[in-house]
C-alpha cells in the first residue's frame, strides 16, 4: 500500500478516536485496516507524521522515556491534510 494511503489511515484514527490514543492502541485500530502492519511500521509513520506537524505526541508523565507509553493526535494541520 502507498505511504500516503498508510498515513491517510493513521490520521483517520487519530481524527476518529480522539486525543490520547496510545501507540498500542492506535496499532490495533490501524491493524483492523492493515493486518500485516506492525509496530515498528507505525512508529516510522508516526515520526513522519509528526515531523510534518500533522500529528503530535505526549510523553507518559509517570514513563517519559518510554515511547510505547506515548500518546498520540492529529493537529490542525493533520485534519486538514485528511481533508485533501
Amino acid at each position: 500500500m502507498p505511504p500516503l494511503a498508510i498515513r491517510k489511515i493513521v490520521l483517520a484514527e487519530l481524527a476518529t478516536y480522539g486525543d490520547a490514543l496510545t501507540q498500542g492502541a492506535l496499532l490495533t485500530l490501524v491493524q483492523l485496516r492493515l493486518p500485516k502492519f506492525t509496530m515498528a511500521d507505525l512508529r516510522d509513520e508516526l515520526t513522519w507524521l509528526r515531523d510534518r506537524e500533522l500529528a503530535a505526541c505526549v510523553a507518559d508523565s509517570l514513563e517519559p522515556d518510554n515511547r510505547d507509553a506515548r500518546s498520540w493526535t492529529i493537529t490542525q494541520a493533520g485534519q486538514l491534510a485528511l481533508k485533501k
